[in-house]
């Protein structure tokens, strides 16, 4: 999956995000970016369980991670300072590790987000937001 991508961007995952897959996202915050976010859905249903909600909010200098499991958003995880700056490229790395999320901002671990649903449940990427995608790999 390379080029360049409509935002909201959706594709299904057919094989889930189990422990070792990678995720590499090139993109770009817009001057004017508030947020965007990555959410690793179960299925396409408007309630659906999120077994990855991460949300870079530029306008609260922070980054929430979260999980909506039977309908419950769990606590807020929010990681140091943020790495993203409104007109600058990004390239980020997700990564399906044994215990959690590792995400991967530029050449430094950002946040280790620990599962809270397994990740193989995930059957949907979506990702929206103030954001221009320029490349989405899953390997």
């Amino acid at each position: 999956m390379a080029g360049r991508y409509n935002v909201p961007y959706r594709t299904s995952l057919p094989d889930g995000f189990g422990v070792g897959t990678v995720m590499l996202v090139r993109g770009v915050v817009p001057r004017g970016a508030d947020r965007f976010y990555i959410n690793l859905l179960c299925n396409d249903e408007p309630e659906s369980e999120t077994v990855l909600h991460f949300n870079p909010r530029l306008d609260e200098s922070t980054v929430v991670f979260n999980t909506l499991k039977c309908g419950e958003w769990g606590p807020e995880e929010r990681g140091l300072g943020i790495p993203f700056q409104r007109g600058q490229q990004f390239h980020l790395l997700l990564v399906a590790s044994r215990k959690g999320f590792k995400v991967v901002v530029g050449d430094s671990e950002y946040h280790h987000f620990v599962y809270r649903l397994p990740p193989e449940r995930a059957r949907l990427l979506e990702m929206g937001g103030d954001v221009q995608l320029e490349l989405v790999e899953i390997f």
